[in-house]
Formats: structure tokens, sequence, C-alpha cells
């Protein structure tokens, strides 16, 4: 069994790759954004893993990451096709923060878009990452510290072992093994339960004495909104955030959150392969290469396809 204590007690570097790995992997994050480009990088991530007896320490746009490539889709995504993990989310996120601004990471992973915002922000900054799974808390964390461990001026850190649901007290949290990223507070068929603390949004908010929130990302597979109606019903103005960026699962959702959310006076300003955008008063556009890529990631799947059809004018 492997001792993730152990593989973590090491300093950031202990795990660096090789020259045929890293060629690889930077190859890999200069391909073309279309159809061509996945499969090119679909290939040469089956050659690293292959080789792979353990994890990597890469240095990715500017953040330091201890990356596990065989059961977390979220990191082989940004390690292998980053245009296809959020690329215009996370480029909207950097946009909107502010040196002293406050993002939160609602299903914060192994922290890439905490580890980037984190980067971005100042010592008058604050990062609250939000994470019920315990393998991926430790990822975090270290991902997090590493990130920041020659930075001067450091934003404050609050990282958060609990799920954001509408109730406080305990609930089953079901871990998929395959896909750790993918583990949910709903989906019964993964293999294994374990209990964990749940908070409503608002009192993690008033409890860390925040006063505003410039973004806020929240990815956690079909409990959305569950942890953001009750938020966006009673949140008073001025902890409204700027930003809202949410994965879409309006299949799995038993409330109409983008509608709460609407009516509270925002609108949609993107729709990706895989979120929703909605932005408060003013908007970031993006530019035209920005919106090639947009548009190159969605042709680049069977989903992006479907979204084509469905969306186009």
């Amino acid at each position: 069994m492997v001792d993730v204590d152990q593989i973590m007690s090491h300093h950031f570097g202990h795990f660096a790759p090789d020259e045929v790995t890293a060629g690889r992997i930077a190859w890999c994050r200069k391909l073309p954004t279309n159809w061509l480009g996945k499969q090119l990088a679909q290939w040469q991530r089956k050659r690293v893993i292959r080789d792979l007896d353990g994890p990597l320490d890469l240095r990715l746009d500017g953040i330091k990451l201890r990356v596990f490539l065989v059961d977390n889709v979220s990191e082989r995504s940004f390690v292998f096709m980053p245009w296809r993990f959020d690329a215009i989310e996370r480029d909207l996120m950097l946009k909107l923060l502010p040196k002293d601004g406050v993002m939160v990471d609602i299903g914060a992973n192994a922290g890439i878009y905490s580890c980037l915002a984190a980067k971005k922000l100042g010592q008058s900054g604050v990062v609250v990452a939000v994470e019920p799974n315990p393998a991926m808390v430790t990822r975090l964390r270290f991902n997090l510290e590493a990130t920041l461990a020659d930075c001067v001026n450091k934003p404050r850190l609050e990282i958060q072992p609990i799920a954001i649901s509408d109730d406080n007290g305990s609930m089953p949290f079901y871990i998929n093994r395959k896909n750790l990223g993918a583990s949910s507070l709903t989906d019964t068929r993964q293999g294994d339960r374990i209990d964990v603390e749940s908070r409503p949004l608002l009192d993690l908010i008033k409890d860390l004495k925040l006063s505003r929130i410039h973004v806020l990302k929240c990815d956690i597979e079909g409990s959305e909104d569950r942890a953001l109606v009750p938020f966006f019903t009673d949140a008073p103005n001025h902890l409204l955030p700027g930003c809202v960026i949410i994965e879409h699962n309006a299949n799995q959702w038993q409330q109409p959150l983008l509608e709460v959310i609407k009516q509270r006076g925002y609108v949609e300003s993107h729709r990706t392969r895989m979120n929703v955008v909605l932005q408060q008063r003013r908007q970031i556009k993006l530019s035209e290469t920005e919106q090639t890529v947009r548009q190159a990631a969605k042709n680049s799947s069977v989903a992006g396809l479907a979204y084509h059809e469905k969306f186009r004018d």
C-alpha cells in the first residue's frame, strides 16, 4: 500500500520529472487547441503515466503542484491539456482578482484554482479553499504551501476540510477511487462512504469575518444547488461575489440555481464546455484569441459539439 504521508513529507522537487517526462509534458501543453491536439496529448499522456511509479512535482503557470496522474482527471487535464481545463474561467478569475481580493473555491480539489489565486493575491488577499475529501485536502494543503513558499507577501489561506450544503451537521460523502475529483455527496454508486462535516456557505463566510468576495467557484459534482441557493437567497448585497463560476450540472440539480442567482442581479457572461459563469456589474470581455480558444475547446469533444448545436445563434 502507498504511504501517502511518507510521500507528502518530502519537500517540493523530490519528485521532479526526468528530462524525457518534462519534455513530453511541455510538448503537450503547446499543442494546438483542436481535435488533433487532444489526440496527441492523450497519446503522450499514456506514455508518461505508463512509466510513472509515483507523483510528479511540476511548476506550471507560475504555481507548484505535486500531481498524482493516475487517480484524478482534473490534475491530468491541467498538466497535459490546460486549454481543456477551464482555461477561460481561470483567465477571468485572474483578471477579476485585485491584490487584496477574496477568492472562495468550493470543491477545491488539488488546488489548481486556489493556487493560481493565491499566487496572484497579496498580503491583504484571502483564499478560502473548501474540500471535504481527506485525500484531496492533503494535496491541496501541500500545493498551496509549495506555491507560496517563496512569496514574501502571502495572502491569508483558509483551508476548510468540510462540505458546503444547506444545513449544519454530518453528511455521507462517497469516494470515487478512480477519479478522486468526482467524489460527491450524492453518487451512492461509488465505493467508499465516509461522513463529513457540512456547513452553509453564509455561516462559513461570517465565521471567517469576510466582508466581500470577488470570485466564487463551485464544482461539487451535482450538489451546487444545495450549496449556493441558500447563500444567494439570504446573503447581504455586500457579500455577493462579482463573479460566480459553477460547474453546470443542471440535470442533477433539484432547485433552479441559475434563476436564483440571476434574481440577485447577475447575468450569464460565459458558458464553456463544463461551466457557466455569471457576473454582476461590469463584465470582463475576452480577447479575440481567447474567444478562439473557447470555440476550439467546444468543438474538440462530443460534449462540445452538442453544446454548439444547442446554443448556436
